[in-house]
């Protein structure tokens, strides 16, 4: 099966006018906000290649391998060489952890939110969205959209891959009228959804005809909370390894559809109707204090091992039995797709 190194391979060098652009490009820029840089102001394509070759960071993210090799790949095509990436975020602090870049290429706009980098701080903002909205980053990412469109700009793409789809999808359905009419399309790559009142609200039934959401057949991210509009993809990955979306299956420039695992389905039922049988405030205190514990025993450069996890997970045993094996589950399934398991290149 061809995967998105296949299509890059094969169209690096087609023009715009023979190829439009598609969502195949899109998922290119969903990976390119993983780039290991610092934060920046605008550079040119052929300056931000170079600056990834002589100013990496040193990070330790699972999506690092797969950017770089995308970037390989693209290094010196015709099709890309006139992109221009601006307003580019990488931040990790205390509280927060965000990812964001501009992308501009002749009359497009793509704005592209990063995941999560398996930090602990990355971690809780994820399960944050079990009882909080709006999130620290779901507000970074609200006045980011709002700054960098612009009443010049004529087709914007909103995109997002794991956490940044679920930035993605806030960030677009958060905005006024004359921001949100420039958007085209808001694609949300194996992201997190909604608790059930922001699912039920009008700003999600505004976004719902621009929303799509990629999630591939074994999906444990994209299948968590309430959510609409699914496209399943088939990958050539098995289990939590088929988050990665260089591993997702395309025939030029389409996916190839497949249908939703035994287990992809359990998780939307324990996350929504299972969910909403549970004190919100409960489960909220459980896991602040959870991540309190993992702030006190944290690794190294504040990633989560699993014998981490596992202390955590034990020293869970005198709460409320039903409250811990929810939490228990939910952090197995959200936690095993940080530095546990190792994706394929």
């Amino acid at each position: 099966m061809y995967t998105i190194y296949d299509y890059l391979n094969y169209y690096k060098d087609e023009s715009f006018e023979n190829l439009p652009w598609n969502m195949m490009d899109n998922l290119l820029c969903s990976i390119l906000s993983y780039v290991p840089l610092k934060s920046f102001n605008k550079l040119k394509f052929n300056e931000f290649i170079n600056n990834i070759k002589e100013n990496p960071i040193k990070e330790t993210d699972l999506m690092r391998p797969m950017v770089l090799k995308v970037i390989d790949i693209i290094k010196n095509s015709k099709r890309y060489k006139d992109m221009i990436i601006e307003n580019f975020i990488n931040m990790r602090d205390e509280s927060t952890q965000f990812g964001v870049m501009t992308i501009k290429i002749n009359d497009i706009k793509i704005i592209s939110f990063k995941g999560t980098d398996g930090s602990v701080i990355g971690w809780l903002e994820n399960f944050r969205l079990i009882y909080t909205y709006p999130t620290n980053t779901h507000k970074l990412a609200i006045d980011y959209v709002k700054n960098n469109i612009t009443v010049l700009d004529n087709e914007v793409y909103i995109i997002g891959h794991s956490k940044g789809g679920n930035l993605a999808m806030v960030s677009a359905m958060e905005q006024a009228i004359s921001k949100f009419s420039k958007i085209k399309q808001v694609i949300n790559y194996d992201g997190p959804g909604f608790r059930k009142c922001e699912f039920e609200s009008d700003k999600y039934k505004k976004l719902l005809p621009k929303l799509v959401n990629i999630i591939p057949t074994g999906s444990y991210i994209g299948t968590i909370l309430y959510n609409k509009n699914y496209h399943v993809v088939t990958s050539s990955s098995h289990a939590i390894n088929e988050h990665y979306p260089t591993s997702w299956n395309i025939f030029g420039t389409k996916f190839v559809t497949g249908k939703l695992s035994i287990g992809s389905k359990e998780i939307i039922k324990r996350t929504t109707i299972e969910m909403s049988k549970l004190d919100e405030n409960k489960i909220k205190e459980i896991i602040e204090n959870v991540f309190k514990v993992f702030e006190d025993r944290i690794s190294e450069k504040g990633k989560v091992s699993m014998k981490e996890l596992i202390e955590v997970l034990k020293s869970m045993h005198n709460m409320d039995k039903e409250l811990s094996s929810y939490i228990t589950i939910i952090l197995k399934t959200m936690m095993s797709i940080s530095k546990i398991q190792k994706p394929s290149k």
